[in-house]
């Protein structure tokens, strides 16, 4: 689903823009989709509730919105990591790990509103949009499962989905393995703004992900 402000939005000088931006990715990111509130924040800006609708369709464009930006931005550091630049998928793995953690340093509201999206995919107003983006990440993950079978680095006696699905799992539970394993809580530091692993933290994380490939690498390769 594509979404962009309105020419209104366009208008408004780069300060102001930034400024309405970076106050609503706060909010979306110390807050479910739901419980967002559109009211606090124009409040925080002095503005009337109403400019907001001139600027966008609604809550979810602003959103959409949002999540368009802070994706674009991540992709800038992610997209550069190629397959064939690495000796075998798990080094390809482990690199987008790294570059995220680059965008976690440098983008600190965009990387806490990703980081954040593990809630709203709850929100029942995002029920579509959640199977959305679900679909995508798992077309994509099948994509890369699917050439390391056909490469002979991973196993051909499973589905290709199922692999992908249990990738898939695993990667969104090393937050809480973090959690369990290091007593980490990441939603303090989103709470400040701050980056969500920073460098201590990241260090833990590419640990984490170590820990995580020692297993995978036994389950999906020859």
């Amino acid at each position: 689903m594509e979404t962009m402000p309105k020419e209104t939005f366009h208008k408004l000088s780069p300060d102001k823009k930034k400024k309405i931006i970076d106050r609503f990715l706060r909010e979306f990111s110390t807050n479910s989709y739901d419980d967002a509130s559109l009211t606090t924040v124009v409040k925080s800006l002095g503005i009337a509730k109403g400019s907001i609708y001139q600027y966008f369709d609604g809550k979810l464009d602003l959103f959409l919105f949002l999540q368009s930006e802070c994706a674009a931005i991540k992709a800038k550091y992610i997209g550069h990591v190629k397959r064939d630049d690495y000796p075998d998928f798990w080094a390809y793995f482990r690199a987008l790990y790294l570059e995220g953690l680059r965008f976690d340093l440098e983008h600190p509201l965009e990387s806490n509103f990703l980081h954040n999206l593990a809630r709203h995919i709850h929100a029942p107003s995002l029920k579509e949009l959640t199977k959305q983006w679900f679909d995508q990440v798992i077309e994509i993950m099948c994509k890369w499962i699917q050439y390391e079978v056909d490469t002979g680095h991973f196993r051909n006696d499973l589905p290709v989905k199922s692999m992908a699905f249990f990738l898939y799992t695993v990667s969104i539970s090393i937050g809480d393995y973090m959690r369990t394993m290091y007593g980490l809580n990441l939603e303090e530091n989103i709470k400040s703004g701050k980056p969500v692993y920073g460098e201590q933290r990241g260090r833990i994380l590419m640990r984490a992900v170590d820990d995580y490939i020692n297993l995978l690498r036994k389950t999906f390769e020859k």
